[in-house]
């Protein structure tokens, strides 16, 4: 499977350097005759040319961008580049995502490529300010470092490019239980290149079928059950999940998908999960903490979210039910869900934010740390229904960042929220993991129901606010900052 996270942006450095005919002095030149001559200054410049490129490949963020061959490019004071010295980039120019310029390259806009400048001095502002007002794509940087934020930026839209989501749906425009999701699936490729094949979620269980519970499904389950430091369902029943797992994986391989969403209520209603003693929760967590956007209920709007969140941060990424938990209720039968839950133990003094779903992951501090620890339990009454609990509250103020895209997809709404409690519940969706957020819990709701954005909320740890700010600008989507 292609991962999208995996790419890298394609980053062509380009030394522009002056040569001059002659020697002299004016307004814009002064030095000496030994210093300033031409053959000194072409001397000079493919020495500061090698120093540079070292520099680069030093400092440039090599897990975000694949640096290219530099090349040296030389023009006089006619301020001409010569056809000549262009054909030095043409024949890679169609692998190029951006160029790095030294200096001024005129006519560089003519290859069509975003180009991009680290400079302390008025030359950026501009050149970035001219090639956007004719139309193209440029950028100004002051150091490495603020470089290397607009590469991470470049390169999760580069990724995001490259995802191509397998939705599992029971082919009707609108989701049963998310009127909200993002629906115009052509409109997501014309801005964003993110692709999709909608087929019949009834289609998956052909390829169950065809999968058994072998060997290596049953080595999955064991060691799953054994990281687990409770387990309240059979060897049997974890295994049926797994088969339903790689099943959905078989379908992604055979449509070159690499991200994933099905319907959760049409499927329930089919019947069809009763019959195999399945439901999509480990699927979706194991997807999540394999650097995969999964997402329930045919979400596009909260898989959306997730997607530019695991990608910018390299976190795996929660999603639940956004729920108002009033000031000194411990009750959940206002929400109509079944009296046989537990109730909460917490009672909180002023109103919080439930978010609730049987797809916690383990790897929310970073895909490169420790996984968090969990334990397995069972969503159905009847014992089957694999999904994991994780403690989403092991650091009491612990700060995340919410998400989710409008019904359009061309608005993201952001929070910022502090954890102060996690709850288990036997069955059903769970864990259920208590917030406050900036801003105030009530207005979130109204601001998310006014602004046509909806409700599962996509959650990552750390306060990532102005990094999605900046990242839609780079992607072009309206970022709301809820607060």
């Amino acid at each position: 499977m292609k991962y999208a996270m995996d790419v890298k942006v394609n980053l062509r450095p380009v030394f522009s350097n002056l040569v001059h005919t002659d020697w002299w002095e004016g307004p814009c030149r002064v030095g000496i005759f030994e210093e300033n001559n031409p053959a000194v200054e072409r001397r000079a410049g493919k020495e500061q040319f090698k120093i540079w490129y070292d520099e680069l490949k030093a400092n440039i963020d090599s897990t975000r961008c694949n640096l290219m061959e530099p090349v040296y490019i030389e023009f006089d004071e006619s301020f001409v580049v010569r056809d000549s010295e262009f054909e030095k980039l043409l024949p890679e120019n169609h692998l190029v995502d951006i160029y790095l310029i030294t200096y001024r390259v005129p006519g560089i806009e003519r290859l069509g490529k975003p180009v991009s400048m680290i400079n302390l001095g008025p030359t950026p502002i501009d050149l970035v300010g001219y090639y956007r007002d004719i139309g193209l794509e440029a950028y100004m940087a002051h150091d490495y470092p603020e470089y290397n934020e607009l590469l991470k930026d470049l390169q999760v839209r580069k990724a995001v490019a490259n995802t191509k989501i397998l939705i599992l749906s029971n082919c009707e425009q609108t989701p049963a239980s998310v009127n909200t999701s993002t629906f115009d699936l052509t409109d997501l490729f014309r801005r964003y290149g993110i692709r999709n094949n909608r087929v019949d979620f009834r289609q998956v269980f052909k390829y169950m079928e065809d999968i058994q519970i072998d060997d290596k499904i049953r080595a999955e389950a064991k060691a799953l059950i054994k990281g687990a430091d409770k387990c309240d369902l059979t060897e049997e029943y974890v295994c049926n999940d797994y088969r339903y797992f790689h099943a959905v994986r078989a379908m992604m391989e055979q449509y070159d998908c690499n991200a994933f969403t099905t319907a959760c209520k049409e499927l329930c209603a089919s019947r069809i999960p009763q019959k195999y003693k399945i439901t999509p929760c480990l699927t979706h967590t194991t997807n999540k903490d394999d650097r995969i956007p999964s997402a329930c209920e045919e979400d596009l709007a909260v898989l959306l979210a997730m997607t530019v969140m695991m990608y910018l941060t390299r976190q795996s990424v929660y999603m639940g039910n956004p729920v108002l938990v009033l000031a000194g209720s411990k009750t959940i039968e206002q929400l109509g869900m079944p009296k046989l839950l537990e109730q909460p133990d917490r009672v909180f003094d002023r109103d919080v934010l439930e978010i609730h779903h049987a797809v916690p992951v383990t790897l929310m501090r970073g895909f490169d740390k420790k996984p968090q620890s969990y334990s397995l339990s069972h969503f159905t009454t009847q014992g089957w229904g694999t999904h994991l609990q994780v403690n989403m509250a092991e650091e009491e103020g612990q700060v995340v960042t919410f998400g989710r895209f409008n019904r359009r997809g061309t608005k993201m709404m952001v929070a910022v929220g502090h954890t102060i409690g996690c709850e288990f519940r036997p069955y059903y969706c769970s864990p259920a993991v208590y917030y406050d957020v900036e801003g105030g819990v009530r207005e979130f709701r109204h601001a998310l129901a006014d602004g046509s954005y909806g409700h599962h909320q996509a959650i990552v740890y750390g306060n990532h606010v102005k990094e999605l700010q900046r990242l839609g600008k780079v992607m072009g989507f309206e970022v709301e900052y809820f607060h």
